[in-house]
């Protein structure tokens, strides 16, 4: 089945989901990451020219998910009010039954400084085929899979090869070595603070930190990502989190506590802690102020599995496993051997 946006979807098929004069279209295309969808919404279907015609706000699929059930009951009378709205912000539709029994909708859309309001009209009758659209859609959005990177046969065999490799200078021997530093065990917490906003709580041992901003950013793949660069063995991950209006940096260094040494002298092992810093950015002078956390995680490893547990809780209803850097960092985590010590 061919994964379509909602514009798409606009210009050929009727609205999925009819709620008297609105109309909306639910799409998947092949340009959005998960767990994203977009939607088409018109105003004003046989007026001539739509009252209001708009393409392309984005919907978490955790909010599309939520809504159908909520409309459902809406439909059968069960509540009162019904939700559908963008984590970004960009986009808000609301139904609501008054204490008399009347029905009344608004939709309201940000584009970036503007925003607009528009009424409509919302009737009984329609609620019910509409609650059937929405689970139709629900349904469609579910079964929408990509397909994901496949390694090319044989791509090995296409890798150049050393040849007449000069055999190595006999290295001098080493002592074993310790930092005296011992990293601590690392949970992260990932909450949502109404829409548009987002915090993360972190703990390391017994300490604790917190930072958090506007999805200006993509938080969540932005630490699913450094999560990825850290099992992959880089020396340094960081991310930028938009405060609105400051900004907050969240560090993750390896750092290294500690290495042994075989029978011939020479390093065995080399073990590393996490060195995990957040510091604010004043928004005026765009100076670093000092760390208000600083703890040492004990591997970075660990850091990556927590950042893969915290992300796991959020990821279900079709959302998680299959968005690229959660897909990527599960892959890494199932393939890079964990050390005894992580």
């Amino acid at each position: 089945m061919a994964l379509e946006q909602a514009i798409a979807r606009r210009r050929t098929l009727d609205a999925d989901i009819e709620l008297g004069q609105l109309e909306l279209w639910v799409g998947v295309g092949r340009n959005l990451s998960w767990p994203w969808i977009d939607v088409a919404v018109r105003v004003g279907r046989g007026w001539g020219t739509p009252f209001l015609d708009i393409n392309g706000p984005m919907v978490k699929r955790p909010d599309f998910v939520a809504f159908v059930p909520a409309l459902r009951d809406f439909a059968e009378g069960k509540r009162d009010d019904a939700l559908l709205a963008s984590l970004g912000g960009s986009m808000r539709i609301t139904l609501r039954r008054s204490e008399h029994g009347s029905l009344y909708g608004e939709a309201w859309f940000q584009h970036g400084p503007n925003s607009q309001t528009v009424a409509f009209s919302l009737w009984e009758g329609a609620l019910a085929a509409a609650a059937d659209g929405a689970e139709a859609a629900l349904q469609r959005v579910k079964s929408a899979r990509e397909l994901g990177w496949l390694p090319e046969p044989d791509r090995l065999g296409l890798f150049p090869r050393v040849t007449d490799r000069a055999e190595p200078e006999v290295p001098r021997r080493f002592d074993a070595w310790s930092s005296g530093r011992c990293g601590e065990d690392v949970r992260l917490e990932y909450v949502f603070d109404g829409y548009g906003w987002y915090g993360i709580e972190l703990w390391v041992g017994e300490r604790h930190g917190e930072f958090g901003g506007g999805y200006l950013t993509d938080p969540m793949g932005d630490l699913l990502r450094a999560a990825l660069l850290l099992v992959a063995g880089a020396d340094r991950a960081e991310l930028m989190c938009n405060a609105e209006p400051g900004l907050t940096r969240v560090e993750f260094a390896r750092e290294r506590v500690r290495f042994d040494v075989d029978e011939s002298g020479m390093p065995e092992r080399h073990l590393y802690g996490c060195q995990i810093r957040i510091r604010e950015i004043d928004h005026q002078t765009g100076e670093e102020r000092e760390p208000e956390f600083d703890a040492l995680a004990r591997s970075p490893r660990a850091v990556a599995e927590a950042i893969y547990r915290m992300a796991l809780a959020h990821f279900k209803d079709g959302a998680g496993p299959w968005s690229d850097p959660m897909a990527a960092l599960e892959g890494a985590l199932a393939t890079v051997p964990r050390k005894t010590e992580d």
